[in-house]
C-alpha cells in the first residue's frame, strides 16, 4: 500500500513539475529584413542552431526574417523597447541610436579589407558598445554588410562622371555628404524604392551594398557597376537591454556564439561579392574596377570627409574618430 501511495505521489509530483520544466526554456525573437535564403539569413540560422545545440534546447532563437517585422528602423525601435529581443540590422538605422556609430562607415576609412575586418571584430565593441548600451541595445556581435558599390544607368569610371547625376542614397548625412563630394545630387530613399526609382528615371544611379544590389537585380535597371569600395557597411546583432537584463549568466554566455561567428560572416560576404561580380560580369554586365590611379581619385574625392562629418555630428564624434584611427594603427595596413 505504501509503495502504491509513493508511486502515485511521484507521478503527481512529476506532472506538477512538467510545466515548470517546460517554462525553463528561453525563446528569443530575432528580427531582420534579410531574406531567409540570403547569406545573412543562412548565417543567422546557423548561429541559432548552434546555440540551441550547445544549450541542449534551453535557449532558442526564433528567427523572423524577410522583413516580416517591418523595416530596419522599425525593428531597431522595437528592440530598444523590448518588444523584439534581438535586432539584426545594418548600420544605417544604428545612427538612430547615436550618430557617432555611423563613423565606422566613413568613405575610404580603411586602407585594406583586412584592416577593416580587424577593426570591426576586435575593436568596434570597445569603441561604440557603451553608446549602444546607453541607448538600450547591447551588441552581441557585428554584421558584415560589405562594400558600397555604385549601380549606374550610364558609364562611370571616376568621381567626375558622377557630376550632375541623381543618385539614390541611404537617408543618412554620411551618404548626402559623399554625393555632394562627387558633384551628384543625393536622393534619400529606402531600398524598396530604389529599383522603381531607377526604372522611372527618378534617379540615374544608386549605391547599395554589393551583395544586396546584385541579389535584388539592381544591375538589370542600372547595368554599369562600379566596384570602387567606397565605404564598408557594418551592422550589428544587438539584443534589447531589457531582455539582456533578464537573462542568466549562462544564457548570456551561449549568446556569445554571435560574436564568435562574426568573422565567418565577413568572409562569406566579402567572398560573395567577388563571386557575384564575376557571375554578372560573365553574363555580359559591365563591371568596372577602377585602376590604382582612378582609385586615388575616388579616395581624394570621398576620403576627406571624416573631419567634416565629425563636426556635423558633434557630441563624442571626435573621440570615436580618434579611437577608430588608433584601432587602424593597431591592426596595421
Amino acid at each position: 500500500m505504501k509503495s502504491t501511495i509513493f508511486k502515485a505521489a511521484v507521478v503527481t509530483a512529476g506532472l506538477a513539475l512538467a510545466p515548470a520544466l517546460a517554462s525553463a526554456e528561453t525563446v528569443l525573437k530575432l528580427a531582420s529584413v534579410a531574406p531567409s535564403s540570403s547569406p545573412w539569413g543562412k548565417w543567422a540560422q546557423g548561429v541559432a542552431d548552434q546555440i540551441e545545440k550547445e544549450s541542449n534546447g534551453e535557449l532558442k532563437i526564433d528567427l523572423i526574417l524577410d522583413a516580416q517585422a517591418g523595416d530596419e528602423q522599425t525593428i531597431l525601435r522595437q528592440a530598444v523597447k523590448g518588444r523584439i529581443d534581438i535586432a539584426f540590422v545594418s548600420n544605417a538605422p544604428l545612427a538612430l541610436l547615436r550618430e557617432e556609430i555611423s563613423l565606422v562607415s566613413v568613405p575610404y576609412l580603411f586602407d585594406t579589407p583586412e584592416q577593416g575586418s580587424c577593426v570591426i571584430h576586435k575593436h568596434l565593441e570597445e569603441i561604440t558598445g557603451d553608446m549602444m548600451v546607453d541607448a538600450g541595445l547591447v551588441p552581441l556581435g557585428w554584421m558584415e554588410v560589405g562594400y558600397s558599390t555604385i549601380f549606374s544607368k550610364v558609364p562611370v569610371k571616376v568621381p567626375e562622371d558622377m557630376a550632375g547625376l541623381k543618385v539614390r542614397i541611404a537617408p543618412v548625412p554620411l551618404d548626402s555628404d559623399l554625393a555632394d563630394a562627387y558633384g551628384a545630387t543625393g536622393v534619400p530613399m529606402g531600398t524598396s524604392e530604389m529599383v522603381p526609382a531607377l526604372q522611372t528615371g527618378a534617379v540615374d544611379a544608386a549605391w547599395i551594398s554589393t551583395v544586396f544590389g546584385i541579389a535584388t537585380g539592381t544591375f538589370k535597371v542600372a547595368p554599369h557597376v562600379v566596384y570602387n569600395q567606397q565605404y564598408r557597411l557594418v551592422g550589428t546583432v544587438g539584443i534589447s537591454g531589457r531582455t539582456w537584463a533578464g537573462l542568466s549568466d549562462q544564457e548570456k554566455e551561449w549568446l556569445g556564439a554571435f560574436k564568435a561567428a562574426g568573422p565567418q560572416l565577413t568572409d562569406i560576404i566579402l567572398g560573395a561579392e567577388q563571386a557575384l561580380l564575376g557571375k554578372i560580369e560573365g553574363a555580359g554586365v559591365p563591371v568596372y574596377r577602377p585602376t590604382a590611379e582612378e582609385m586615388e581619385k575616388w579616395r581624394a574625392a570621398g576620403g576627406g570627409l571624416l573631419d567634416q562629418i565629425v563636426e556635423q555630428i558633434g557630441g563624442d564624434a571626435g573621440a570615436v574618430a580618434s579611437a577608430l584611427q588608433k584601432a587602424k594603427a593597431e591592426c596595421g595596413s
